[in-house]
């Protein structure tokens, strides 16, 4: 039979077979036998049942050995095996230790096999085949021989070794059955269609069903290929409606007409959402599906809505193993055992599966690292922490038992397996410590997951090599493995179908596609990248008389074949949709949109625009949406001003009488009070990798470069100020980030020796004194307004008529015009250092190459020169050929800006300030109003009106 896919076809087939007794139904496709099923009546004697277990089944009785079926994880590592081996002149052997490459030679293997290419006949077309593909020939003829032989051993076999079994057994029959019928869908496959005629040959009456066009359009010239290799005239069977008669066909025929809607919106999440929002229009939810062929990618977004918007739907799909957190923190756990650093159990140690509180955490945290500090002793320190925090955390000491028990017996990966298992059930995110929830299904798939492909490798490796594997290779091992793993996710037993796979949508009214742009459905064609177009060509050229290898075009043809399915598939109502372009994407719609609005004839379009983000209030359905629209149709509120509401708050906030500030503290202030609130009152000190960097700036004042006698001293006492400074970080950071660290710190030491030596000969100073406080060597310590400063200066000395200060920071960013906060800054320094008669000067070394001599004014008896080649720069600060004019205007605005930052130090502000100092400032997470988090900035722009 050939007939319309669907289910107006289908049900009435399996129907009308059910009607007489007994009998098998089977599909090519195991996504297809749920449908299948559910169109058999309970008391029928007729069994739907895997097209596998059928062979296996017909192998029996043929009295022939059936061994079980080989998982794919085993034939993948018989495969990975087999790689080992290939010769150093294989095509495949500089990527011979890659899983992908596994992957891709396991899927072409079987594919081979399913055209009846097993090594014997590959080693036969070697002969005759370009040098090229001989090559290739002769490793797949290798890797094919080796890893059937491995499987053989371990007691498996593939599906295409049962299959040529039964062609080379004398079939016989038990009586079991005497009617088969066989869905084939579109797909070639030789060596199954070898069987069929081999079944039918025993007795067994076999009734084939192959996909159509409903007017014999060029669509599934694969079910053409099969009936033209079973030699058989098809019965034409099922009717179909207008779209189904004219989709690819020329247009022109007259049937049924059907409700089709074409929408878009504004991005992935919005289409999402908008298709659930329509998949409760229907009464029973397992009417409906959803269709998308990217589930990858929108899985994620459809699980996120469907719970936002109360939609119960049943999804069928995998994720990487690894993206399980479970899956994650065992990983860790034995990366934890297997490192030489404590402290590597960090990831775990803030993980909501331990349920630590926030003071158990820190108190973890702390103790690693106090291990750590230990040195040689950190793995003795921190198992004597942990038998005294026993209590708190047994779960540590368990785990540390295992690693002394481990790390010193290498065993094979059998035994390793064995181990694991022990291991995951000491763990406290093991299974049985939860509920039965969602959340335990997953982890549960995840532990079985994780334990199933190390069994796969270890059983393949203890009948091949069976090397005993230290701890630290067991790990790389894991890591390897589960990278490359996948896991199921489970679902939910009642709801709206989400699928990939258009033979597993069952019997449904409404249906909706997603995603539909170019390239994503249909696909864009690619060439396998282990036999390309040419080559499977070739081999089919070799072999005449036999079924042609499909190639990227075919494969490429076969997305017609899918949408068509996709379009059959609804009875009532099918709805496409996608996301809209945007600056960022360029969303092309794909071509099919076109051709299904030409073949329906009459299409609802529509368009959801980035704004309406509910529908109206009468259209809503579900809670979410009727709050969501009651807010957007609600009066605009503007932010609510950030400010202190208690008096006691601001008065914590709020300096004493006579405190003093740094100039550094006065400068955050003005440049924004939240930013001062956070750091100087409320000493929040956000640990990122940055901070530790920049706390290299203080080993110029730590050594006392500036009253170094020579080069090579100053170097000396800088080497050492690293090292202190790098062994108070020794248990806060990693090994390669304390490299990194330390060749960061020695670069700066060479160019801040060889510029300070540099700028003495270019600057000649004297009566140089190293840290300096305010208010001490003529250097005061009040500012105007009875400010009073507070704090050390690196340094301070004598250039002519000016009073240098030494300042090591991070440079002056801009030398042409400075911003009010660092005038702020460098001039509350001017000011301490003023004197009559003398001027000012500040030599600022920065981290970026470069040391500054800031000036108001010109004042000495000789010019100061600037090598801007060696890093020094002399930068003038005056506004005018008036000097006193000059300095005068600098200093009123100083004045006004430490009278700003008073006010709000006073006052106890703590409203953010966006300016360019967001783009460092690490509490904007906190502030939530700098350029990366404004809340008062409209997403949607300045519409103050939601429309649809």
């Amino acid at each position: 039979m050939s007939a319309i896919p669907g289910p107006t076809s289908l049900g009435p087939i399996v129907r009308d077979f059910c009607r007489q007794p007994e009998g098998l139904v089977t599909a090519f496709s195991d996504a297809l036998l749920p449908t299948l099923k559910s169109h058999v009546e309970e008391d029928c004697l007729v069994e739907v049942v895997p097209f596998g277990s059928l062979v296996r089944r017909c192998l029996t009785i043929s009295g022939e050995e059936a061994l079980p079926i080989a998982e794919a994880a085993h034939f993948e590592a018989a495969v990975a095996h087999a790689c080992r081996l290939l010769p150093d002149d294989s095509p495949y052997r500089r990527t011979a230790r890659f899983p992908g490459l596994h992957k891709a030679l396991t899927r072409t293997l079987k594919e081979l096999r399913d055209w009846g290419i097993d090594g014997d006949e590959m080693a036969r077309l070697q002969a005759e085949a370009s040098p090229r593909l001989a090559q290739k020939l002769e490793s797949l003829a290798a890797v094919d021989r080796e890893s059937q032989h491995v499987l053989g051993l371990l007691g498996r076999q593939i599906h295409a070794t049962h299959l040529q079994a039964c062609l080379d057994a004398t079939p016989e029959r038990d009586g079991s059955f005497d009617r088969l019928l066989v869905f084939m869908g579109a797909e070639v496959h030789p060596l199954r269609l070898r069987w069929l005629r081999w079944i039918a040959e025993s007795g067994v009456g076999v009734t084939v069903v192959v996909d159509r066009h409903a007017v014999g359009a060029e669509v599934f010239k694969g079910a053409q290929r099969s009936l033209n290799q079973l030699s058989e005239m098809p019965l034409e069977i099922g009717e179909a409606n207008r779209l189904l008669k004219n989709l690819f066909s020329g247009g022109g025929h007259e049937g049924v007409p059907v409700d089709v809607a074409i929408t878009s919106a504004s991005d992935p999440l919005a289409e999402v959402e908008w298709a659930l929002r329509g998949c409760l229009e229907e009464e029973r939810p397992d009417r409906v599906g959803v269709y998308v062929r990217d589930l990858e990618s929108y899985a994620p977004l459809i699980e996120s809505a469907a719970r936002r918007l109360g939609v119960p739907i049943v999804m069928a799909r995998r994720e990487p193993l690894l993206a399980n957190a479970f899956a994650r923190l065992t990983l860790t756990a034995l990366e934890f055992c297997a490192s030489q650093d404590v402290r590597s159990l960090g990831p775990i140690v803030h993980s909501s599966y331990l349920g630590l509180s926030c003071e158990g955490q820190t108190k973890l945290a702390s103790g690693l690292r106090e291990a750590h500090g230990s040195r040689g002793m950190q793995w003795q320190t921190l198992r004597t922490w942990a038998e005294i925090n026993e209590e708190e955390y047994p779960w540590l000491l368990n785990l540390l038992k295992w690693r002394q028990e481990v790390i010193a017996t290498p065993v094979n990966a059998a035994d390793w397996c064995g181990r694991l298992v022990g291991l995951i059930h000491e763990l406290p995110w093991h299974l049985t410590e939860k509920p039965n929830t969602l959340s335990q299904k997953r982890d549960s798939h995840a532990q079985s997951a994780l334990q199933r492909v190390l069994a796969a490798h270890a059983s393949i490796d203890r009948i091949t090599e069976g090397a005993s594997l230290p701890l630290p290779q067991f790990v790389d091992l894991c890591r390897r493995l589960w990278s490359a793993a996948d896991v199921s996710v489970p679902r939910a037993d009642f709801g709206v179908c989400v699928t990939s796979n258009a033979e597993a949508l069952g019997d449904v009214d409404q249906l909706f596609v997603l995603g539909m742009l170019e390239g994503v459905f249909p696909r864009r064609r690619s060439e396998d990248p282990i036999l390309t177009d040419d080559e499977r060509d070739e081999i089919s050229s070799l072999r005449p008389g036999e079924p042609e290898m499909t190639t990227s075009h075919d494969v490429a043809a076969a997305e017609r074949d899918e949408f068509y399915r996709v379009c059959a598939s609804a009875r009532k109502r099918l709805v496409f949709s996608y996301p809209q372009a945007d600056d960022q994407r360029d969303n092309v719609p794909a071509f099919y949109l076109a051709a299904v609005e030409e073949a329906a004839g009459a299409v609802d379009k529509r368009d959801y625009p980035r704004s309406l983000l509910a529908p109206k209030m009468e259209s809503c359905l579900m809670e979410a949406d009727r709050r969501l629209r009651e807010a957007l149709d609600g009066p605009r509120e503007t932010p609510s001003p950030v400010e202190i509401a208690s008096e006691r708050a601001k008065a914590a906030l709020r300096p004493a009488e006579d405190q003093r500030f740094t100039p550094g503290q006065l400068r955050d202030a003005l440049q924004c009070p939240f930013q001062y609130v956070s750091r100087h009152r409320l000493r929040l000190r956000p640990k990122r990798s940055t901070t530790r960097w920049a706390s290299l700036r203080s080993l110029p004042q730590a050594s006392g470069l500036v009253g170094q006698g020579s080069a090579a001293q100053a170097e000396k006492a800088l080497f050492e100020a690293l090292e202190s400074q790098l062994d108070t970080l020794y248990s806060e950071v990693p090994e390669w980030e304390m490299q990194l660290l330390r060749a960061g710190g020695q670069r700066l030491i060479r160019e801040w020796v060889r510029r300070e030596f540099r700028a003495r000969e270019t600057w000649p100073k004297d009566s140089v004194r190293s840290s300096v406080g305010f208010g001490t060597h003529n250097l005061r310590d009040t500012m105007p307004g009875g400010v009073k400063l507070d704090g050390v200066v690196p340094a301070v000395s004598s250039l002519d008529r000016y009073s240098v200060t030494h300042l090591y920071g991070s440079g002056v960013k801009d030398t042409s015009e400075l911003s009010d906060t660092e005038k702020l800054y460098y001039g509350l320094y001017f000011l301490a250092m003023h004197e009559p008669g003398r001027e000012g000067a500040l030599e600022i070394e920065g981290m970026g190459g470069k040391r500054a001599l800031l000036l108001l004014t010109r004042g000495a008896s000789r010019p100061l020169a600037s090598r801007v080649q060696e890093g020094l720069h002399v930068v003038d600060l005056s506004t005018s050929d008036d000097p006193v004019l000059s300095k005068k205007l600098f200093f009123d605005e100083v004045k006004r800006s430490l009278a700003t930052a008073m006010v709000r130090i006073r006052e106890s502000r703590i409203d953010a300030i966006k300016g360019d100092h967001c783009e460092w400032c690490d509490y904007g997470e906190l502030c939530r109003r700098s350029k990366s988090f404004g809340e008062e900035d409209s997403p949607f722009g300045l519409d103050s009106v939601f429309e649809e």
